[in-house]
């Protein structure tokens, strides 16, 4: 009997356990693609200690590809500063941003979604990882929808982050950090060496 009762309560427990639809962003809002080859500039995401999937709070869905579309959203809106970069003489080997999810959040209540991304994002040269600058930038946005149908609202959010960001681009100066090479003879006096 008691066997019989344990299969019948891991039977009851999964038919009342609630799935969870899982939205993917990428195929859902239509991201835009950048060739990372054209532009002389790289986008590279991470997330660290936040959820993707993205579970939205109040419903049973979760959003998928955060960390894949805020790339593309990103590097779409920066394509316009890389072009009209070209000509810098650091652009040769180009700059990479490091762009890092460092909050996310969804939620449905009333008949409305909310999203809202924080990242921190770094911009360095290629050429020797030289630190050029640093800056955060964030996003909130809502609006009337079913919890699965809030993908566009989700990219509006990732697009405010990618204007902003290309808006910072614009006020960095990107003479102030030159390459570093190895410590010259003259840089080296006054050094014990043991």
């Amino acid at each position: 009997m008691r066997p019989f009762a344990m299969v019948l309560v891991m039977v009851l427990g999964v038919a009342c356990h609630r799935s969870t639809e899982l939205v993917p962003l990428l195929a859902s809002a239509g991201v835009p693609l950048t060739q990372p080859t054209t532009v002389p500039l790289r986008v590279v995401t991470r997330s660290t200690a936040v959820d993707d999937p993205l579970p939205m709070r109040g419903s049973s869905v979760a959003y998928g590809d955060i960390e894949a579309a805020l790339g593309h959203a990103i590097a779409s809106a920066t394509v316009p500063w890389a072009d009209a970069h070209r000509s810098h003489p650091s652009s040769k080997d180009g700059w990479q941003l490091n762009v890092e999810i460092i909050n996310d959040d969804a939620a449905y209540d009333d008949r409305r979604v909310i999203f809202s991304v924080a990242v921190r994002a770094t911009l360095r040269m290629r050429a020797g990882n030289v630190y050029l600058a640093q800056t955060q930038a964030s996003c909130r946005q809502g609006g009337i929808a079913e919890p699965d149908r809030g993908a566009p609202i989700m990219y509006r959010c990732m697009m405010e982050i990618g204007r902003d960001l290309a808006g910072w681009l614009d006020g960095v100066d990107l003479d102030a950090a030159k390459p570093r090479g190895p410590l010259s003879s003259s840089s080296q006096k006054g050094c014990r060496h043991v």
